[in-house]
């Protein structure tokens, strides 16, 4: 009779498996998540992949209707399952692993993150239906997570790569490259290599001005006033803010004004 019960409650999660993928079925969470509860009160310790298969479709649906924090305790759990005693259909694990990287990253859980995106990305790799810039994409994402974990070193290694790979498919000059430009000053900001962020700064306000990227001239003439600050070199910073500051009057945006206002007021408190 366990035996049975056992197979009746692998039968009805897989059929919810089904359902749950399915883009053409409508289905209601709560009457799902519901359900989920009681097949779960009836499996035996020993049905290992079967939880794994419970806990993969309830935060498939938790992580739907934006109950990420709960989401992520099921869907970590069903990655720790399927790791040992494999249960999940092999064109389904590398998007659940960039779900689980997603929901992790959602919610600050850098470590679960981490070790999702690194999983990941040789599965990426391996897909031809997925283009360079998705897999690209996907490390910059990783480097994110290092950075905000603190490992500011291999965040910068990462994104090093990101940027010779994006410069090959885009180009040395491409606006498509500013976002891991920053991420690199960043990182080596907080690696205590001033010189680095400033050269890195200096490039993403050329690519930026050369596209007339406006919010990313704001924040790289910001940025790179900081850093010379940090450098001792006032007469610079003060010069850098104060184009920033005439660039915001000229696009009339009273935010960016008062923005460039207020930092531009800091240096000075600052300097005397």
């Amino acid at each position: 009779m366990i035996a049975q019960g056992v197979h009746e409650v692998t039968q009805r999660l897989k059929a919810l498996h089904r359902m749950i993928m399915d883009p053409n079925q409508v289905f209601s969470a709560s009457a799902t998540l519901d359900e989920l509860e009681g097949l779960e009160a009836r499996l035996s310790p020993m049905s290992i992949e079967t939880r794994g298969e419970l806990n993969y479709i309830r935060g498939f649906v938790l992580y739907r209707v934006g109950r990420t924090e709960e989401a992520l305790v099921s869907s970590a759990e069903a990655l720790r399952i399927d790791a040992s005693h494999p249960f999940l259909p092999a064109n389904e694990r590398s998007p659940f692993l960039y779900s689980v990287a997603s929901q992790a990253e959602e919610v600050g859980a850098w470590d679960i993150a981490i070790d999702a995106y690194t999983q990941v990305i040789p599965l990426f790799d391996a897909d031809d239906a997925l283009s360079e810039g998705q897999r690209l994409g996907t490390r910059e994402r990783l480097a994110f997570c290092l950075h905000e974990a603190g490992q500011y070193a291999e965040a910068f290694a990462v994104n090093e790569r990101v940027l010779a790979g994006g410069e090959r498919l885009y180009g040395p000059d491409s606006e498509s490259l500013l976002v891991v430009i920053t991420n690199l000053a960043q990182n080596a900001h907080k690696l205590g290599d001033l010189d680095k962020a400033g050269a890195l700064l200096a490039r993403r306000l050329d690519i930026a001005l050369k596209h007339d990227v406006a919010g990313h001239v704001d924040e790289a003439l910001f940025q790179l006033g900081v850093v010379a600050y940090e450098q001792g070199r006032f007469g610079e910073a003060e010069a850098l803010m104060q184009r920033r500051l005439e660039l915001a009057r000229t696009s009339g945006d009273p935010s960016m004004i008062e923005e460039a206002e207020t930092a531009l007021e800091v240096l000075h408190r600052l300097a005397s």
